[in-house]
């Protein structure tokens, strides 16, 4: 990557963080739309990964928006500075969600029910797509992980998937709290072009 294309993105993360914090703080409603727009081309690259014959790329980019906006308003400062690696999993688990209720009532057919599309019992892409919605974000964070050396996959394990203090990680791998804070920082920024890459 170019020294400007990097400057561009560290700019455009430190933007977020600044207008995240301002929303959080403050209830700045413009900030949070500024959040969210800069934030839409993740939702359409997440939302491309679940399309199909039987889902249509337009209801799936508005339900991944919402999984965006629940990942700016539950943002949490002390997770870091990097929204895209804290929104990925909830864009991914509204998708999955979605996804899953289509197969359910692909198999309500013939309950009379008002409201509920009857869809063919034998149609497959439907009877496999919570399975398949799981692998895709099992192989989305796999893919993001393995951008990232073993030291920072560490940290990122520590830090997220056991929810340990930085402060915490730095005592367990030998380093500083600083140190920690920004292999925190480079790691999610790997991460997020990892992810939009895929």
């Amino acid at each position: 990557m170019s020294e400007r294309g990097r400057n561009v993105r560290g700019s455009r993360r430190g933007s977020t963080a600044a207008l995240l914090t301002a929303y959080h703080r403050t209830g700045d409603r413009h900030a949070r739309t500024r959040v969210i727009e800069q934030n839409l081309p993740l939702v359409h690259a997440l939302a491309r990964r679940f399309a199909g014959p039987s889902e249509p790329i337009d209801d799936l980019v508005q339900v991944a928006a919402i999984g965006l906006i629940k990942a700016v308003d539950g943002f949490r400062e002390d997770r870091g500075s990097d929204l895209g690696a804290y929104a990925v999993p909830t864009i991914v688990g509204e998708l999955r969600r979605h996804v899953r209720g289509r197969s359910e009532l692909g198999s309500d057919v013939g309950s009379g029910r008002p409201g509920v599309v009857a869809l063919p019992v034998d149609e497959p892409i439907d009877a496999r797509s919570a399975t398949e919605a799981e692998g895709e974000e099992r192989a989305l964070v796999r893919a993001a992980l393995d951008s990232l050396g073993p030291r920072e996959r560490r940290i990122v394990a520590l830090r997220f998937f056991r929810d340990w203090s930085q402060q915490r990680i730095a005592d367990e791998v030998g380093l500083s709290q600083v140190q920690v804070s920004r292999l925190l920082t480079t790691s999610l920024a790997k991460m997020r072009q990892a992810l939009e890459a895929a």
